[in-house]
């Protein structure tokens, strides 16, 4: 019997671990697919966390989303895609921050740029209170401190970019006056693949579906993924456009923010003269393609904006932009309400302020803007 037992516990010690292995793979592999399936869960709970602690420590970053250019244009604002929840998300605020844009001295002489946009030359200190200031170039006024990298951008590009975005902040300047401006520091980085572009706004955190560009804030960055020549340096230029509308009005509203965007991206620059041309919302005769929302329903679509059509709502904020740009009481009323912006610089005006506001400025702005639908979009000089 002794012999007995001792010939059976060798195959049950067998069986056992056998049947113990077998046991120990299923729980692991199933605590493997557990794992994989409250990632994202915890994933989802570290980010509120982390926005939470971002807006505690008041430190936001902004971040746009872009779409790509010119080989299908109007395909390039996608549905779901809330470029305005994402500048909030990691946006940030700059209460009276920002650095005012200063003159320079030369030789005795002080040079500056007024609120016209015009180049001053003076042996007289141009403003009380202001300060000197000496660009590290003899350029006129060191608009940006700008930053452009990429593996397989030409020096052309980089010029033709730094060029066009001095003469876009000599626009703006034209605006809100010299006073209001305030100095951009920008980083522009192009990713020459998309594979490398997305793997670049993840790892800041960002979502790089839907988009040919993203702007952050806090880090003072904006990647852009390299596509023709052409369309690369028109999101490269709405993405520093977003920089430039932080740097001096904060948030804004999106009709605002995204119609500055698309007005300045097609900007091009001859003999030191910016002009801004409409290519991308005409037709070859110079009529504006497609439905246009009324100033008030374009305002009034705040809340509405990510359920609208894409298309429909960019293609009105640029119209609307270049309509008010088109003529002094425009600019005036464009003035009036970028200024009132700048005084709350972490919030955005209601719809109530921004009507009050444009038509105190701009009194028959209704009548003029139907004209102005039905009459051809010509360039603007900036």
């Amino acid at each position: 019997m002794e012999n007995s037992g001792n010939a059976w516990t060798g195959p049950v010690f067998k069986a056992c671990l056998v049947v113990f292995s077998a046991l120990l793979y299923l729980f692991f592999d199933g605590r493997q697919f557990w794992v994989d399936e409250v990632k994202p869960y915890l994933s989802q709970e570290t980010d509120t966390l982390s926005e939470q602690q971002s807006r505690v420590e008041s430190s936001y970053t902004k971040v746009q989303a872009r779409k790509p250019k010119r080989q299908a244009h109007h395909s390039k604002h996608q549905a779901g895609v809330d470029h305005q929840h994402t500048l909030r998300r990691f946006g940030r605020c700059q209460p009276h921050g920002g650095e005012s844009v200063k003159y320079r001295v030369e030789h005795g002489i002080y040079i500056w740029v007024d609120s016209n946009g015009v180049t001053n030359y003076s042996d007289q200190k141009p403003a009380r209170g202001a300060k000197t200031y000496q660009p590290r170039s003899s350029r006129v006024l060191d608009y940006f401190d700008l930053e452009i990298s990429g593996q397989t951008i030409s020096n052309q590009f980089k010029n033709t970019l730094s060029s066009r975005l001095n003469a876009i902040f000599r626009g703006y300047t034209s605006i809100v006056g010299l006073k209001a401006m305030r100095k951009v520091t920008l980083r522009v980085q192009v990713l020459p693949s998309r594979r490398l572009y997305e793997r670049a706004v993840k790892a800041y955190g960002g979502d790089p579906t839907g988009t040919a560009g993203v702007y952050f804030g806090i880090k003072n960055i904006a990647f852009v993924e390299q596509t023709s020549y052409e369309a690369t340096m028109q999101t490269a230029i709405h993405e520093a456009i977003h920089a430039i509308n932080q740097a001096v009005i904060g948030f804004s509203p999106r009709w605002l923010n995204e119609g500055l965007a698309e007005y300045f991206e097609t900007v091009e620059v001859s003999m030191q003269v910016g002009e801004v041309k409409p290519n991308n919302h005409i037709t070859r005769s110079g009529y504006i393609t497609g439905h246009v929302l009324r100033p008030s329903q374009l305002i009034g679509a705040e809340d509405t904006w990510k359920s609208s059509d894409p298309v429909t709502m960019y293609r009105s904020s640029w119209a609307f932009v270049h309509f008010l740009m088109s003529s002094k009481s425009g600019k005036q009323s464009l003035k009036a309400l970028m200024l009132q912006e700048q005084k709350e610089p972490c919030s955005s005006l209601d719809y109530a302020n921004v009507k009050r506001v444009l038509n105190g400025s701009y009194p028959n702005m209704q009548s003029a803007y139907a004209m102005f639908l039905n009459s051809q979009t010509k360039p603007q000089r900036l």
